[in-house]
């Protein structure tokens, strides 16, 4: 009886898989079909990192080691050209002296003047931030750097290996916008999915240092509310709400979820293809069959792009046995792949962090 019950589900399922095998070849992005590029891509991005972090620590850490003790954290960033934006937000939003407090025995992931200046103004330089004058930006700037600091001394080797979090110094505002996540592989330390740590383990008096290469900025929405925000997702959507599943993406949780384009269900039969027409789906066979396809594109758990690892057999939240999809690593980026897939989604832009996840954009609907 059971298997009667699921039948038209199935059958649901086989009708939007054989449709899509029948799509011409010419639609597939052969370059994602070859494995071997595709891990010679991976390594290339472990390579890059790894060189990144040895480039700078060749550059600048014989100087910060030679002036690092016994000095605070506060007199570590204020001693070195690197910090200038760092020291200008700390002293702007009255954090110079925390920083300095003897035995503070804190962690401190100190982004770099380069990093700083990826920020638009006026946040991007020590001069831009010396002459803030905003309380509301000082107040938006004191919370960001907080977001950089645990109350507890880390050094990296105590951070675990794979995915891993930690509590912020922040006032948390909503569940989860206070804490940093560690992606620790292949020799590599990211934090938040993207900012790498350049050089680990600067020793303070009070405390540890991790430069970084990017600014971390805590999470504002769920990841109902990116999905909303963003019209290249209206498909999605539509999807989420003919399902009923829109209401787990707005609430506290932790989910990864590769979220397809509407360019990605173009290439779906009808009526999948497009919001207007999952909009208008009445078959309860399809939206079921359109419920473990969306479910197939979510884990239960945070994984960044660097935790994809190389061809990794991931699971889902879709119907088992046969719901794992197959990662494969990038920057801000990486791939993807489903059971029925001919080739891989390509992911970009990775690591949209929200309060309840973090958000991969895909190029395919991944099928099961």
């Amino acid at each position: 009886m059971k298997k009667l019950r699921l039948l038209p589900a199935v059958l649901g399922m086989l009708a939007i898989f054989s449709s899509c095998q029948k799509e011409s070849a010419s639609n597939l992005v052969t370059d994602n079909n070859n494995e071997a590029q595709l891990r010679s891509e991976a390594n290339q991005a472990t390579a890059r990192k790894n060189s990144e972090a040895a480039d700078f620590q060749a550059q600048w850490k014989q100087q910060i080691e030679s002036n690092r003790n016994p000095r605070t954290i506060t007199e570590t960033a204020i001693s070195l050209p690197i910090f200038k934006s760092l020291v200008a937000a700390v002293v702007k939003t009255d954090l110079a002296g925390v920083l300095a407090t003897p035995g503070l025995n804190a962690t401190v992931f100190a982004p770099t003047d380069a990093a700083f200046a990826k920020l638009p103004a006026p946040f991007n330089n020590a001069a831009n931030i010396n002459a803030i004058s905003d309380p509301a930006q000082i107040a938006a700037l004191k919370n960001i750097l907080l977001y950089h600091v645990l109350g507890t001394q880390v050094t990296s080797n105590q951070i675990a290996g794979g995915s891993s979090s930690a509590v912020t110094l922040k006032p948390a505002g909503a569940a989860n916008d206070n804490t940093i996540y560690f992606s620790k592989n292949f020799g590599v330390l990211l934090v938040n999915g993207k900012s790498l740590v350049l050089l680990p383990n600067v020793a303070a008096s009070n405390g540890v240092i991790h430069v970084i290469d990017d600014v971390l900025l805590p999470p504002s929405q769920t990841i109902a509310e990116i999905a909303i925000g963003n019209p290249a997702f209206s498909s999605l959507v539509a999807a989420l709400v003919k399902t009923n599943l829109a209401g787990v993406f707005t609430g506290a949780g932790d989910f990864t979820v590769f979220a397809p384009t509407d360019a990605a269900f173009a290439q779906l039969p009808a009526p999948f293809n497009n919001a207007s027409n999952i909009g208008n789906i009445s078959d309860p066979a399809q939206i079921s069959a359109l419920s473990n396809i969306l479910r197939y594109h979510v884990l239960a758990n945070r994984s960044f792009a660097w935790d994809l690892g190389f061809f990794r057999r991931i699971a889902t939240l879709a119907d088992g046995p046969n719901n794992k999809v197959t990662g494969i690593l990038g920057l801000n980026g990486g791939y993807v792949k489903g059971n029925q897939n001919n080739g891989y989604a390509r992911i970009n832009p990775a690591n949209i962090l929200a309060v309840n996840g973090v958000v991969h954009v895909i190029d395919k609907v991944l099928l099961p």
